[in-house]
């Protein structure tokens, strides 16, 4: 499990949250409010089966966050 927070006042933060999530996929991401401004997705696996291809996303999801940040 990966957890990750969006300021949804930076400018793109909102954007990526959605790249982000359709990175990884609908059915395994979890969207949790911490207020106004802020969201953090949960990005679960989706079993051993799964987990190369997920290192592979998460890779996309960390560099994107970098570069929007």
């Amino acid at each position: 499990m990966v957890i990750v927070v969006y300021d949804l006042r930076d400018e793109g933060a909102w954007q990526a949250a959605h790249r982000h999530r359709a990175f990884w996929g609908k059915l395994y991401t979890d969207i949790h409010p911490l207020d106004y401004d802020n969201v953090a997705l949960v990005f679960r696996s989706a079993g051993e089966r799964w987990r190369a291809w997920e290192r592979v996303r998460l890779e996309w999801i960390l560099k994107d966050r970098v570069r929007v940040a």
